[in-house]
């Protein structure tokens, strides 16, 4: 970083509610826990520079999941089963009352090629120790033409009955992508049961970042495609006596460019949290920008299913943040053909609820915010097409080749309801009570604030704008 302290960058620049590293790299969230009574997110990390470097495992707490406390570093690539880096992976709580680790090991072979096996380590929150009998599972126990070289990210959890299961993504040379089920009963000895799901017809040559796990009477399957700017969520049964999933369904969990390698977390209330890296692989590494880290966390989301759609909102959490409302009802737009500037409602630690209704005629709904000069990001809904559009052409340094996204939503009669995250660095926007997410992050000079509307015909628009505290 140039010419900038981190002190200035932390207090002008750096995200609110978004976690970042304290500096250097951030990918995948890892080992996302409930465990002493805190959550705990882990996550890639590289501190010596800005981009990809030899993965080790960065650690943060929370008691609300928006307010996150930095730790040391949990795992180093110290090992010679995971001297090229320690990769994803999850975390529980074991019955013995250690905190377990289960990522995956990677090592160059003698011809230059990965090597990947999975990896326990223990700890008590803080501190975190190798098993010495590491790594636990290794390609011995691979299905014939599974391949030893794609063969990581293990998603852990415990059943009823004590024992632990194990979701592992493979890739098959002659079939394809696919998800491994093992089976363990202390979480060092483990077994093959088999292939819980394969990945013909989805995105992606290969299906990384597995999560599985019951959710409203139904079973949900994540994976991350390599291959494509996607995560996508199978919704289905699971056969249990023969470790097979059955999907009922498919969506993307992310319609707009920044969401990737999802994890979730049952709350103690027994909602469903998930959490990504908000960013994505094709683009992470190119930047025009000076700044002290690369990568952040999404908020983190609610998952439920409604009427055969999963459903993704911010965490409730997020509201007892919430300061200096402004509401604005009954706001008629269209009358002039200028952009509409409201008092009140501008800045980049945002959180605002917008609902659009017809009103005669109504083609066109355009919002910009993080605007100023010639900068700004937009986002406009079509009512004729049912169609919406994230554009960070005009975002200004760092824009990456993916400018435009555009999603189909639901015809509701041209009335379309958005709550919109603005926070320094990026923007969410979850469309009609979280059908729909589309994610940006945007590197615009934190000084462009406002925030504007314009509608082609006639338009009425209600509108609750809140800043997002730093502090509850």
């Amino acid at each position: 970083m140039k010419n900038q302290k981190l002190s200035d960058f932390n207090k002008n620049e750096r995200p609110v509610f978004h976690l970042t590293p304290e500096i250097g790299w951030m990918n995948d969230p890892n080992g996302f826990s409930r465990y002493g009574g805190k959550y705990h997110l882990f996550y890639q990390a590289y501190p010596h520079g800005t981009n990809w470097g030899p993965i080790q495992w960065g650690h943060a707490v929370s008691e609300d999941l928006i307010k996150w406390d930095r730790l040391p570093y949990a795992l180093m690539p110290d090992r010679d089963y995971d001297s090229g880096g320690c990769f994803s992976g999850t975390a529980l709580t074991c019955s013995d009352g250690r905190h377990m680790l289960m990522y995956t090991g990677c090592r160059m072979n003698p011809q230059g090629k990965e090597l990947q096996t999975q990896c326990i380590a223990f700890g008590d929150g803080v501190i975190y120790e190798k098993y010495e009998g590491n790594p636990v599972i290794t390609a011995s126990v691979l299905p014939e033409d599974g391949d030893p070289h794609e063969f990581r990210d293990p998603k852990l959890w415990r059943e009823t009955d004590g024992t632990y299961r194990a979701v592992i993504a493979n890739y098959n040379r002659t079939s394809g992508a696919q998800v491994l089920l093992f089976r363990s009963t202390d979480g060092l000895a483990w077994e093959f049961e088999g292939v819980l799901a394969d990945c013909k017809g989805k995105p992606g040559w290969m299906c990384e970042c597995p999560d599985f796990f019951p959710l409203d009477g139904k079973y949900a399957l994540l994976t991350g495609t390599m291959g494509e700017v996607d995560s996508i969520c199978r919704i289905g049964t699971f056969d249990s006596e023969h470790g097979r999933f059955c999907e009922d369904w498919w969506q993307s969990i992310e319609q707009g460019f920044d969401f990737y390698a999802g994890q979730t977390v049952s709350a103690a209330d027994g909602r469903r949290i998930l959490i990504g890296w908000m960013q994505n692989p094709q683009t992470a590494e190119y930047r025009e920008i000076d700044l002290p880290i690369n990568g952040q966390m999404s908020t983190p989301r609610e998952l439920m299913i409604r009427d055969g759609k999963l459903l993704q909102k911010p965490v409730r959490e997020l509201s007892d943040y919430r300061t200096e409302e402004i509401v604005c009802r009954n706001v008629k737009l269209g009358a002039c053909e200028e952009e509409t500037r409201l008092d009140g409602i501008s800045g980049r630690t945002v959180d605002m609820e917008i609902s659009i209704k017809p009103d005669d005629r109504f083609e066109l709904f355009r919002m910009r915010f993080a605007a100023g000069g010639e900068y700004y990001t937009e986002f406009t809904y079509e009512p004729d097409k049912s169609m919406v559009t994230l554009d960070r052409n005009h975002a200004g340094p760092g824009k990456t080749e993916l400018t435009k996204a555009q999603a189909v939503v639901r015809d509701r009669g041209g009335r379309l309801d958005v709550r919109i995250l603005l926070d320094r660095l990026s923007a969410e926007i979850f469309i009609n009570d979280g059908e729909q997410v589309m994610s940006a992050v945007t590197y615009t000079d934190r000084r462009a604030e406002d925030i504007t509307f314009f509608v082609k015909g006639t338009a009425v628009m209600d509108i609750a704008k809140y800043r997002i505290k730093e502090n509850k």
